[in-house]
């Protein structure tokens, strides 16, 4: 699969393997080296509040393992991420450590940036969340985290006022709307909807493309932008972002902030975004319900990787960390930050958790049928297609151009493209 992808053109952004680094072997073992290391680790997740937290304290013990090695955050925003990350390792610099959403996984690995992990997963019963971290027989990625997304809600306004819990896009529309009457001041849905968040933007609208039957490929392999479940899946957000349900403007951050301080009837949002909301506000997390999401068919999942790079002068260490990371110790470690996503091995969420948070039950059946962001055999490819299809989302829902008109240019420019 991944041959075929490498004989299509790269993202532009990506084209920097002339700065690629020998790769170095690795000892499995995590024992301490002697030498004192300091080892960064980037992910956007650490900004997130309480959950990076309890995610970066959830990693720093191990340095009570191994107290020759200090663990140092990398924290980029998310919408900021890709460009920064693509930036620093074509320049051969960056992070030695990188968790990385799926699509970004991919293009930093076709770019030659990250080093076989192989070593770090020896005896390791890995579960198939870590599958797409093989990539021509090698394994440049491990899984940090999977989450699947399901339809959100806050109780205190849906079971105490009676406001129907929705299964379609217009019963979605109507219930946020009933929300809102009843309850002046709380806004009835939240949903990424700017072009400036195009990677979250980008992978949140895959549920509703998904949703409504889209598959962008079709039985041949060619990618297929302007089909009628795509233009459906279109008409669905560009009515739903017309009704006036969404806060428009607003950040994804600043949306999950307002559910927290209960100011927020629904959201499509992640099990990894549910946990933040979940984590430290006003809203307690027994209030929070989820469903599956107002969609004909099943949605999508984000999968996050770990890659060690391969630009790092400390790649022994960062697969040593690793090592203990897949670990029994390091996965019990994570699962007690990581709520209901799936990890690199099966560890279930404790009852204790499932009692406290029992919406997180339904994040763990949704996952089951869920699907990559990624398109298949373009999954390099992907941030650029996608990249056509935002835009063409992002200009229906600004003007009177219809979905099926938006939806022909960004095939047209798909086909020129690819």
């Amino acid at each position: 699969m991944f041959e075929n992808i490498r004989r299509r053109r790269l993202l532009a952004s990506a084209v920097f393997i002339g700065f690629a680094a020998t790769l170095a072997g690795a000892a499995p073992s995590f024992a301490q080296s002697g030498e004192k290391v300091t080892l960064t680790i980037a992910n956007s997740q650490w900004l997130d509040a309480l959950r990076g937290q309890n995610l970066w304290a959830a990693v720093k013990q191990y340095e009570t393992v191994n107290p020759d090695v200090t663990l140092e955050q990398e924290a980029i925003p998310s919408a900021e991420f890709a460009d920064k990350l693509t930036t620093e390792m074509g320049a051969g610099q960056g992070p030695d450590i990188a968790i990385m959403q799926e699509g970004l996984f991919y293009t930093m690995a076709d770019a030659g940036f990250l080093v076989d992990l192989s070593d770090a997963v020896k005896g390791v019963d890995l579960n198939s969340t870590n599958d797409n971290g093989v990539i021509d027989d090698v394994r440049y990625g491990i899984a940090w985290q999977r989450a699947a997304y399901a339809l959100i809600f806050n109780k205190s306004v849906t079971a105490d006022l009676g406001v129907k819990i929705p299964t379609t896009v217009q019963e979605l529309i109507t219930s946020a709307k009933e929300a809102t009457d009843k309850t002046p001041g709380v806004i009835g849905f939240t949903a990424r909807h700017q072009i400036n968040d195009f990677s979250g933007w980008s992978m949140d609208f895959q549920n509703w493309a998904y949703g409504y039957g889209v598959n962008w490929v079709d039985d041949s392999g060619k990618l297929t932008i302007n089909t009628p479940e795509a233009v459906a899946a279109v008409q669905a957000f560009k009515d739903t972002y017309a009704s006036g349900i969404i806060p428009v403007g607003d950040s994804m951050p600043t949306q999950r902030t307002r559910f927290k301080e209960k100011q927020v009837a629904f959201s499509i949002d992640n099990s990894g975004g549910t946990l933040n909301i979940a984590s430290g506000g006003a809203l307690p997390s027994a209030d929070i319900g989820a469903a599956a999401m107002p969609f004909a068919h099943p949605g999508a999942h984000q999968q996050i990787f770990l890659g060690v790079s391969a630009h790092s002068e400390k790649q022994e260490e960062a697969i040593k960390f690793l090592t203990w990371l897949v670990s029994p110790e390091g996965q019990q470690a994570l699962r007690a930050a990581s709520g209901p996503d799936a990890l690199a091995t099966d560890v279930p969420v404790t009852a204790e958790f499932a009692a406290a948070n029992p919406w997180a039950p339904e994040f763990a059946k949704l996952a089951e049928h869920s699907r990559s962001t990624l398109i298949p055999g373009y999954e390099v490819d992907t941030p650029q297609i996608m990249r056509f299809v935002m835009q063409a989302v992002e200009k229906s829902i600004l003007t009177d151009t219809t979905p099926e008109q938006a939806l022909a240019e960004a095939q047209t420019a798909v086909d020129q493209q690819f």
